[in-house]
């Protein structure tokens, strides 16, 4: 199986859980924050083959992935670049004069933006597990509960 179909296969596994890290948090002036969670997210994702490889899924099992991962990839991708413009549109108007109620509206989106962001990775999730066998499932939970708890002590 070849590195670059390792990789994009762990990018669906890894990625949801890794971009709910970094927006989990309103981060509204703290860009060494984000820069941090970026990178860590990057550093995460240098770990993926072994993942991959603990999982021993089949050529079909991985073509289901990938399948899967292209299905949503534009959405999720669509979704987090919105999201980020809009947490950055909030932050803006924190530093502005714009009025409470303004700065509520736009918490609110920023709110259903992360709510909608949520809900495609999760489909995305539900579609993996139907994929894997439940001995998998039962690896992949431990290996991102791993995963987790390395993000979290760094």
């Amino acid at each position: 199986m070849s590195p670059a179909l390792i990789s994009a296969v762990l990018g669906l596994l890894v990625t949801p859980l890794t971009i709910s890290s970094v927006i989990a948090t309103p981060n509204y002036n703290n860009d060494a924050q984000i820069i941090s969670q970026t990178t860590k997210v990057q550093e995460s994702q240098s770990t993926e083959e072994g993942v991959f490889q603990q999982l021993n899924l089949t050529q079909e099992q991985t073509d289901k992935i990938v399948a899967i991962r292209q299905q949503h990839q534009q959405q999720i991708i669509q979704s987090l670049e919105n999201l980020r413009d809009a947490q950055e549109e909030l932050n803006q108007m924190i530093i502005a004069t714009n009025t409470d109620n303004q700065l509520r509206q736009k918490h609110g989106e920023v709110l259903q933006l992360r709510k909608d962001l949520a809900e495609l990775q999760f489909n995305t999730i539900l579609k993996i597990r139907e994929v894997l066998t439940p001995e998998q499932l039962q690896q992949w939970s431990k290996l991102m509960q791993q995963r987790r708890e390395s993000l979290k002590n760094r």
